[in-house]
């Protein structure tokens, strides 16, 4: 029995420390391949264990990545090309022309030749030079601002000196456009509406009379139906609005109420006629609503919601106008800011006269003046 028991204590021994140098010998192999350097194109985990497993690192997704940068990338590119492409001048296309050479000995034409145009060159400091290059001079001053020595590069001087080439133009190109807008009757804004402080006061006066006898004429033959809820407070105060635009202007003004009830602030003298289908028919939403009639059966909607009295002025003579309730002088008095502007027919008549404007767009000053009544 003694012997017996011996003997599992030495195998329990033997069993234990064969166990211990397994885990030793784990233990320094884990150490010695943590401190292996990583691969990234190894096949072995070991090698590339930072990434993770697959569902930490999946390479699927880096392709998508790497696929998705270079979209991204060729995008720019092409964007990039497009503007630059876009600030170039358009090339002009010189058709090639066929010359036929008399010899004077013999008294015929020679074989036709066909001689290849060439693209014609810009002037040198025009404006079409400058708009061409100038983008190109800017991008090398901006890429070399300096030279070695610290001091401001020729790329830099180029470009300023071009610069101020080209406003010099400008003002030059400015100060003729005056000269002539200051001149011309035509280009000369000033003609149809003064800017100058008295006379703008004297332009605006008399708009306001032409106004004022324009609205007269209207309120002799059209008259005003004013829709109405008795709860609705803006309809309490369009009614203010409208006692004053009927003393000032002495419009007839037709009361209609929606719920067939008085608004708190009308006099007892006020007719109100109820809404017997009307305010359906016109397609009014909403109170406050007023309608210019003009007889026999003319009815326009002149506006939805509350208003001021100069405001429904405006609108009231922008709705005659527009349904050609006033006679074409008229018209031209309620608005003299178009004096003198080329109407839509006579820009369509100027398009129609055959005139080679592409080989000398100087014409276009005689067409216009002819349009106008100026010749």
């Amino acid at each position: 029995m003694k012997k017996f028991k011996m003997r599992t204590l030495i195998t329990t021994m033997v069993a234990s420390v064969a166990l211990t140098s397994v885990h030793s010998q784990s233990v320094q192999r884990q150490a010695a391949i943590e401190n292996q350097p990583e691969t990234q194109n190894s096949v072995n985990f070991y090698d590339r264990r930072s990434e993770g497993w697959y569902w930490y690192d999946d390479p699927e997704a880096k392709k998508k990545e790497a696929l998705k940068k270079e979209m991204l990338l060729k995008e720019a590119q092409a964007k990039a090309q497009k503007q630059m492409e876009q600030q170039l001048p358009p090339k002009v296309e010189v058709p090639s022309r066929t010359v036929n050479i008399y010899d004077p000995e013999t008294k015929k034409y020679n074989e036709p030749i066909v001689i290849q145009a060439t693209e014609p060159q810009m002037k040198p400091l025009s404006a079409e030079w400058l708009n061409a290059n100038m983008p190109k001079m800017l991008n090398k001053a901006l890429n070399n601002p300096y030279d070695k020595n610290g001091n401001p590069s020729s790329e830099m001087e180029a470009y300023m000196y071009a610069q101020r080439l080209a406003l010099d133009m400008s003002q030059n190109f400015a100060k003729s456009a005056t000269t002539l807008t200051q001149t011309d009757p035509f280009l000369d804004e000033t003609v149809r509406v003064p800017v100058d402080d008295a006379a703008n006061k004297v332009f605006n006066i008399a708009l306001e009379k032409d106004k004022e006898q324009i609205t007269k004429h209207l309120s002799q033959f059209t008259g005003i139906w004013f829709f109405y809820d008795s709860t609705c407070s803006f309809c309490v105060a369009q009614y203010n609005y409208l006692k004053d635009f009927k003393i000032k202007h002495n419009f007839k003004i037709m009361m209609i109420s929606t719920d067939g009830k008085r608004l708190p602030n009308m006099g007892n003298d006020e007719i109100v006629l109820p809404d017997r289908g009307q305010a359906k028919r016109l397609k009014l939403r909403i109170t406050p609503s007023i309608v210019l009639v003009a007889p026999p059966n003319n009815f326009y909607v002149v506006s939805q919601g509350l208003i001021t009295t100069d405001s429904l002025l405006t609108k009231i003579l922008m709705v005659a106008d527009k349904q050609n309730l006033l006679t074409q002088a008229q018209k031209e008095k309620l608005d003299p800011y178009s004096k003198g502007v080329l109407t839509p027919e006579q820009i369509k008549k100027m398009q129609k006269v055959e005139t080679d404007l592409n080989k000398d767009p100087t014409n276009i000053v005689s067409l216009i003046k002819q349009a106008v009544g100026n010749n």
